[in-house]
């Protein structure tokens, strides 16, 4: 294989993509860039490999982004005429519409730990994965919560008997589990929107469980007219 290195070939172009801190499309500009060239030893095929770092140009964050082409992977445009696709890779991993709770802090240490883990495999593609990291959080707010269960149906029954969850969070839930139940022991990935609807579902359960209860409380704390007890 032959194969040759440029530096900052790309540097000062624009690329647009999904900013992670913006939440959107938005342009970023290319800082420094490596362009890797290669062929195979005959020649009958021929690549190329764009490291590059880039800046959002909306609010300065560093992304790495790494761009492949080669002479096998073809599409085509609107007129019919061929052109080589290229391959974009993001890190870290981002998705639009995506980014953690604001207040993931406020979780139990084992849920956190665990949507983190389960935001990362949904932000990069990793649907199998994503799937059970979703039934594993439902597990692990069942088991936060001592639910009473031999299995995850009858915890979450138990959830909703404690008052917990209402009729409806335990309904929806149920088909979460389902949609878990696929990717853990069958084996098959969801689909996207399966996992993004799954996934809004457990979102806002942690919010109602957790974090708007943990804010209501100290919202009241501040309510709280000021007690001088030195005051005669």
């Amino acid at each position: 294989m032959s194969k040759s290195y440029k530096s900052d070939a790309t540097k000062g172009e624009i690329r647009h993509i999904v900013c992670i801190r913006c939440d959107r499309e938005t342009n970023h500009k290319v800082l420094q860039s490596v362009q890797f060239d290669w062929s195979t030893e005959n020649g009958d095929i021929q690549g190329q490999d764009l490291y590059e770092i880039v800046q959002c140009m909306g609010c300065d964050e560093l992304s790495f982004r790494i761009g492949s082409t080669n002479s096998e992977d073809i599409n085509y445009d609107e007129r019919g005429a061929y052109m080589h696709r290229e391959t974009v890779t993001l890190y870290p991993s981002r998705i639009m519409d995506r980014t953690p709770l604001e207040d993931d802090y406020i979780l139990p240490d084992i849920i956190r730990s665990i949507y983190k883990e389960t935001h990362t495999a949904l932000s990069a593609g990793l649907k199998i994965l994503a799937g059970i990291g979703i039934r594993a959080l439902i597990e692990a707010i069942c088991k936060v919560e001592s639910a009473n269960g031999g299995n995850l149906e009858q915890r979450i029954n138990d959830l909703l008997a404690k008052n917990i969850l209402t009729p409806k969070s335990a309904s929806i839930l149920h088909d979460t589990r389902f949609l878990g139940n696929q990717s853990a022991h069958e084996i098959i990935a969801a689909s996207d929107t399966e996992l993004e609807i799954a996934f809004d579902i457990v979102e806002n359960l942690l919010e109602q469980v957790y974090i708007i209860p943990r804010k209501a409380e100290r919202l009241k704390k501040r309510k709280q007219p000021f007690n001088n007890s030195s005051a005669v």
